[in-house]
């Protein structure tokens, strides 16, 4: 089996109703990253999700839809916190834990919580409203390796093992939702990020100033939360943080890659340096913080096509935006 790349189109919902109502799999964009679909509620499909991957079934799945009013009869709503979020940050890229009914199967989460998400993305929206399903969907990339962000990074991972990618160009931000959890602890409310983006620590404090919550960064609760409890955003050889040119192993004999901003690049004088085993790779620039983060599996995906051995990557600050990129980062670079 070849997967077809088709850009959206009638013919293409079409296409993609047909493959999800035969319980199958489609890759589809959204303003986050690309993602590998099925029907929410249907076992069968979801487990092709887990076979196309090579995913532990341990690791739970996002369950995407189109409309508010989808959470009745799927969802339970437990507290003011989680109906703001859902009022006020859906659609947007937020994935928020919620108690499932029993007709969310087992196989998409073990826990009897399921993390729900409402894309702001034209094309996600419109596919999820010609298949007619709530659809559970992880990233459309074969386990630990990065995440995708365009239709030919897509198909380099599962080109054989679904049949419909719809191509929507690359995604609007190129890094996974931010994930977030409401619950009671100690006699407070807690609003927790297990998985840090998009939406900050300091955007969600602002969103609730003045109410009686506190919004905290965690990994406690990692086995309930998808992408975080196994390696991901890796490329197959060594990655490793630097500060400046000088933290690089000398000498360089190997092909290898230095991913940073074009401000380090330029007070590194990075240009003065002649080696052709070393890839200069510029990433992004300090002033566009949403650059930072579109651009990053791109290039890891790139150094794996030209096989390189070793990745240098520039150490940012870890606040706000910087937060959830070193975040990527970080975990790309455990051994």
């Amino acid at each position: 089996m070849r997967s077809e790349i088709l850009k959206w189109d009638n013919e293409t919902a079409k296409k993609a109703k047909d493959i999800i109502q035969r319980w199958d799999i489609v890759a589809f964009p959204t303003e986050t990253i690309y993602w590998l679909g099925a029907d929410a509620l249907n076992t069968t499909a979801v487990k092709k999700i887990f076979e196309a991957k090579g995913r532990p079934s341990s690791n739970p799945l996002i369950v995407h839809i189109w409309k508010k009013e989808q959470i009745n009869g799927l969802w339970i709503i437990e507290n003011k916190y989680q109906q703001q979020i859902v009022d006020k940050l859906f659609p947007w890229p937020i994935t928020l834990l919620l108690k499932k009914e029993d007709c969310i199967p087992e196989v998409v989460t073990q826990n009897p919580y399921v993390w729900i998400r409402m894309p702001s993305n034209t094309i996600a929206n419109e596919f999820l409203i010609a298949v007619e399903a709530p659809i559970a969907a992880p990233s459309a990339n074969i386990s630990w390796k990065p995440s995708p962000t365009s239709a030919p990074m897509v198909a380099d991972n599962v080109w054989d093992k679904i049949d419909l990618i719809i191509d929507w160009w690359n995604s609007d931000y190129g890094i996974e939702s931010t994930v977030v959890k409401v619950d009671e602890e100690d006699w407070k409310w807690k609003i927790w990020i297990l998985r840090p983006w998009f939406i900050t620590k300091e955007d969600l404090e602002e969103f609730f100033k003045w109410q009686d919550v506190e919004v905290e960064y965690t990994s406690k609760d990692k086995n309930m939360s998808p992408g975080t409890r196994f390696k991901h955003y890796s490329i197959p050889w060594e990655i490793i943080i630097i500060d400046n040119y000088k933290d690089i192993e000398q000498p360089i004999n190997s092909p290898t890659a230095i991913i940073a901003t074009k401000e380090w690049l330029s007070r590194e004088n990075l240009k003065s340096i002649k080696n052709e085993k070393l890839l200069i790779l510029e990433r992004w620039t300090e002033s566009n913080l949403a650059s930072c983060a579109h651009s990053l599996f791109d290039l890891y995906h790139k150094c794996e096509t030209l096989w390189i051995k070793k990745v240098y990557i520039q150490r940012l600050p870890e606040n706000w935006l910087w937060f959830a990129i070193m975040n990527r980062v970080k975990r790309s670079a455990e051994k």
